[in-house]
């Protein structure tokens, strides 16, 4: 292996020719994604590229070949150790469709937002073109839909159980989570001329046991494909008995797979402080591939350009969320010098134009904050039921570090605007009123996204979130903070429909309490079943985490209703709001609802 001693290009190759400007005669690694090529932090392949660069090895990115033929993955010849595939920075599923299974009209990570130009289930469709193109090269998988679907999962639009992709795209490996030390290992271990299908000791990682593969001893074995689609019930427990073995040091999980038994392996150890800003302070061009310029570039990259990335990780277990699952719960930041030297170097962009859209993480207020008991705690919430005495939500660390960005932004000849937009923890921000006003005084521009969620107590405890009481009191303290700023400043509540446990009455309940408060929800989020989060388990097994049945919206005409109580002001929801209040008596509440629908009719003629 050649070593990179200088990085001098701001991409990493992508075709024949750019590979040819760098006298590389074959790749070390190529790295397939459904995504276009963006090289920022926030795009995972661009990330792990640069990574294995800076180990020295010679990487190139393949961004959304056509699979159509087996000659795009040939174009950048036989990679010398193995390909690593994604499907992209989010779930190919999600990137596609809506929550009702309608497919989305534009896609963010494409170039111009073209629609297209991936594959369904694109690691399958890869992996077989990859290993039709070179039959020898190890296929590992990795990025968050290889993460999430790792083991059996539910899959939404089919509306079926589906195996571990490692299985459906015979690939070799799967390495799941923030992969960053994962993939070090595998590299090495390869580079050193280990076979792949010797490596079956590395955290992080999913095999096959098969030819003669063993079954490690002490593997927890979880309900399988085929007995989980007998008793809808057992996707419940195996979501159990795996979450009790998805902390560091942890046993190996087995699973039948029918056919196929995958062994998971505990998962790897968060990577340290240090290492997270050697990552961050790598040469990423913030930029999109320059073939793209022609088609308007990615969307995707506009929101998250001057963007800052403050820590990793999130222990707020809300039930519907997947953050925990894929960065993990344990908070790993990053120093104030780290974040002011990235703040520097964004200053200095050729496109920047004086503002840093977001300074943040999984939730923005976490940074440095931390759990005594992190690597062997089994609570999937350090604050949910309540705060755990184990839990250190020490505001001091985050409030020095804000203050040092305020001071970096205002000591120039001309103020740079940080703002907070990432959203945040309400319940641990109230805790701090110091917190709370430095926020609102200097990071907030004229909104701030909060997410409450729901209005009903037992809806909110199924989706791991404090009662609406607590919201309430982030309100009162965000308003107190405005005013003594002398800012006219509005929270934009985020809210979310039919999600398990939560009945047409129960979604009634919250738009009274909308209408209450003359409050118009914008941007509605419909339950989506995501691959392991507790929400879907309860989803699909009918049963709350324990055992106990609840009621679940799974038809459409049902999921729209709830969708269009959020969003009871629009017009076009009257005649589906109307039969349901008609429905259950409620033609009382009915002259409220017209009102407002007519006042967004007289306004928008």
């Amino acid at each position: 292996m050649t070593k990179i001693s200088n990085i001098l290009y701001n991409y990493l190759p992508t075709n024949e020719q750019e590979l040819k400007s760098l006298s590389w005669k074959q790749a070390d690694i190529i790295l397939i994604t459904g995504d276009a090529y963006v090289d920022h932090p926030s795009f995972g392949v661009a990330l792990i590229g640069r990574w294995l660069e800076k180990l020295g090895y010679r990487v190139a990115i393949l961004a959304q070949p056509d699979w159509k033929s087996v000659d795009p993955f040939r174009s950048l010849g036989k990679p010398r150790l193995f390909w690593g595939i994604t499907s992209g920075c989010i779930d190919s599923r999600l990137n596609d469709y809506a929550s009702m299974g309608g497919k989305r009209k534009q896609d963010v990570y494409s170039p111009g937002g073209a629609t297209g130009m991936r594959p369904a289930r694109p690691l399958l469709v890869y992996s077989a073109r990859a290993r039709e193109a070179y039959p020898d090269v190890p296929i590992i998988l990795g990025g968050l839909e290889a993460s999430l679907r790792r083991l059996v999962h539910y899959d939404y639009i089919e509306d079926k159980l589906k195996r571990s992709v490692l299985v459906d795209a015979k690939a070799d490996l799967l390495i799941y989570g923030m992969a960053e030390y994962a993939i070090a290992q595998v590299a090495e271990r390869l580079n050193d001329g280990q076979s792949i299908g010797d490596i079956t000791d590395i955290p992080g990682t999913v095999y096959v046991a098969n030819k003669g593969k063993a079954v490690p001893d002490n593997a927890v074995q979880i309900p399988s494909l085929s007995e989980q689609q007998e008793n809808a019930s057992l996707f419940m427990e195996a979501y159990k008995k795996y979450e009790a073995q998805s902390h560091v040091g942890s046993l190996p999980v087995v699973q039948e797979n029918d056919p196929g038994k995958i062994i998971v392996l505990p998962p790897a150890e968060p990577i340290s402080s240090e290492t997270l800003e050697e990552l961050y302070d790598l040469p990423f061009s913030r930029l999109w591939h320059p073939d793209y310029n022609k088609q308007g570039g990615v969307p995707a990259l506009t929101p998250v350009q001057f963007s800052i990335t403050t820590h990793r990780g999130c222990f707020g277990g809300c039930s519907f969320c997947s953050i925990g699952c894929h960065q993990g719960k344990q908070i790993i930041s990053r120093s104030i010098d780290s974040l002011l030297n990235e703040a520097e170097k964004i200053k200095s962009h050729k496109l920047f134009r004086g503002t840093i859209e977001d300074l943040g993480g999984p939730s923005a207020n976490m940074y440095r904050m931390e759990c005594a008991n992190a690597q062997t705690c089994l609570r999937a919430s350090c604050i949910f039921p309540n705060i755990c005495k184990h839990a250190k939500l020490d505001h001091k660390p985050m409030i020095e570090m804000m203050e040092a960005i305020i001071r970096w932004s205002s000591g120039g000849s001309k103020r740079i605007n940080v703002f907070v937009a990432s959203g945040i923890r309400h319940d641990i921000a109230v805790q701090s009123q110091e917190y709370i006003d430095l926020l609102v005084k200097y990071f907030v521009g004229g909104h701030l996204k909060v997410a409450p969620e729901h209005y009903c107590p037992h809806v909110l405890d199924l989706m791991g979130k404090p009662h609406f009481g607590v919201f309430e009191q982030f309100e009162e303290q965000f308003n107190k903070a405005a005013k003594k700023a002398g800012k006219k400043l509005y929270l934009v509540p985020y809210f979310i429909s039919s999600h398990p446990g939560c009945s047409d009455q129960d979604a009634l309940k919250l738009t009274e309490y909308l209408v209450s408060r003359s409050w118009k929800p914008r941007q509605v989020q419909d339950f989506v079943p995501v691959p392991q989060t507790l929400s879907t388990a309860m989803y699909v097994s009918g049963v709350n985490a324990s055992k106990k049945s609840i009621y679940v919206t799974k038809s459409r005409k049902e999921k729209k209703l709830q969708a269009a109580l959020l969003q009871y002001y629009e017009p076009r929801n009257k005649k589906i709001i109307s039969d349901f209040l008609f429905k259950v008596n409620r033609k009382d509440f009915l002259a409220k609802i017209n009102y407002f629908q007519n006042l967004k009719k007289k306004y928008t003629k």
